[in-house]
């Protein structure tokens, strides 16, 4: 084991305080980070980042009393400190509320009395306070006991969202039910492979959400009516899975009724006879006709959602892997095509070039192209799904650039707007691989899904670079 060097006389500390000592330090250094960040954010404030003709839009990323930061700053951030576009840009705004809102808690960042993830939660949670809540916010959550530590360091989180609370209630009573409005505005669902599951997080409406965990529980006990001994939770998952695919809960519901009916039977003697069905009236199909119940049914079955599968070979390890999710098992397959109709594509392979004689790229050039750098947009290190951004021209098609698998990759909309309008630049020696430089010189490889940092930084200005365009 490495001996702990972060404290200056380490005989008269045990393991606990060289801990807490280097907890201490990185709250400094953390703190030192953000001090930078904004010394290079105010760098660029007075530096053109747009080319010629660009838009070089400017965004409050903080709350009020912050100052705008170009966008175009904000893309430089991400890739530099090995962070997708929406972390450069929390960390901006928490670096900014902490400077211009929340100096209290900044300074106990400095002293290293506080952790830096608890008062970037309090920067999230109070970036729509006004500059008066914020402060009310910082003097409490910053108030030290007679040995200096601040309130933030002696009571958990829950208590800080009290605090909070207390505080926005009593300054603006109608707040809460604003909040509660803006959140249902920003409801969504994200669903994300993980070892052989699918995790979920999202937020619903809180009408929606009571219904769904109604009706969760309601599948659940119909399961376990008919014989599924699984755990609770297991079962809820499986309800959640089944709502999918209504012919699945058709089924479970008639297979309750069936075994609910047959257990009445069983249990009483007397038990009432059904009704018989009416007689169809004129017109009106027969049984066994073409649009009997059971014939409507496999109709609706063979009129459902198709499953389109990418499944990719890796010639290395000799295995097969399904998009998004990867490496899959032969009866994680099966069990996946059972529940849909399968429609067999033609394979695009990932090494043909696919031309187009226009601008426009083609669906199929589109769809080879989302299929590289393992799904997602090229631009160093984001994970944005790629199927759902821009075709871009590595050299732009005015300049004679082709419309083809060559010349093309796939951008989110905010990095395909900053490879336009700003002096970052990208090449691609050879397909899927992908080299960047930003405006301030770094540079970036990007292949597989992932983004290496090179070494070396190329020594240019943003000025330098608009007037070599312009020569």
């Amino acid at each position: 084991m490495r001996a702990a060097t972060l404290t200056y006389d380490t005989e008269s500390h045990d393991g606990l305080d060289i801990a807490l000592d280097a907890r201490r330090h990185l709250a400094q250094t953390e703190a030192a980070q953000y001090d930078a960040l904004l010394g290079y954010l105010a760098y660029t404030a007075d530096t053109p980042l747009a080319r010629a003709g660009g838009v070089n839009e400017w965004t409050r990323y903080g709350g009020s009393g912050t100052p705008s930061v170009s966008e175009y700053a904000a893309c430089e951030v991400g890739p530099a400190l090995g962070l997708s576009a929406s972390g450069g840009r929390d960390l901006i705004a928490d670096a900014l509320d902490l400077t211009y809102r929340l100096p209290q808690l900044f300074a106990c960042l400095y002293d290293g009395s506080v952790d830096a993830w608890q008062i970037r939660k309090v920067a999230r949670k109070t970036r729509r306070f006004t500059i008066a809540q914020a402060g009310d916010a910082d003097r409490r959550l910053s108030a030290a006991n007679v040995d200096g530590t601040p309130l933030i360091a002696r009571v958990g989180m829950g208590r800080v969202q009290q605090i909070l609370d207390q505080i926005r209630i009593v300054e603006d009573p109608d707040d809460p039910e604003n909040q509660r409005n803006e959140n249902r505005r920003r409801r969504s669902v994200s669903i994300w492979p993980e070892d052989g599951v699918a995790r979920i997080s999202g937020t619903l409406s809180l009408d929606d959400g009571k219904r769904l965990d109604q009706r969760l529980d309601q599948i659940v006990e119909s399961l376990r009516f008919l014989g599924d001994n699984r755990t609770y939770d297991i079962l809820r998952s499986v309800a959640l899975g089944m709502l999918d695919e209504p012919d699945s809960l058709d089924d479970l519901y008639h297979q309750f009724q069936a075994a609910r009916a047959d257990q009445t039977d069983k249990t009483s003697d007397t038990a009432p006879k059904p009704d018989p069905e009416p007689e169809p009236a004129d017109g009106a199909d027969q049984p066994g006709d073409g649009g009997s119940p059971e014939r409507a049914r496999r109709g609706r079955r063979s009129s459902s959602r198709q499953t389109v599968l990418y499944v990719h070979f890796d010639r290395c390890w000799g295995t097969w892997s399904l998009e998004d999710v990867g490496a899959i098992t032969r009866s994680e397959a099966l069990e996946i095509l059972g529940h849909s109709h399968v429609t067999v594509k033609p394979v695009i392979d990932l090494e043909t070039t696919i031309s187009a004689t226009g601008y426009v790229a083609p669906p199929r050039l589109k769809e080879q192209l989302a299929l590289m750098n393992a799904g997602t947009c090229t631009f160093p290190h984001c994970t944005r799904p790629a199927r759902v951004g821009d075709y871009d021209h590595i050299l732009n098609h005015a300049d004679g650039g082709l419309t083809d698998s060559r010349n093309g990759h796939r951008l989110c909309r905010y990095h395909h707007r900053a490879k336009t309008f700003t002096a970052w630049t990208v090449s691609s020696p050879a397909p899927g691989i992908w080299l960047w430089q930003s405006p301030a010189g770094r540079s970036y490889l990007v292949t597989g899904g992932t983004t290496t940092k090179l070494p070396g930084q190329v020594r240019r200005t943003v000025q330098a670079r608009r007037k070599r365009n312009a020569a």
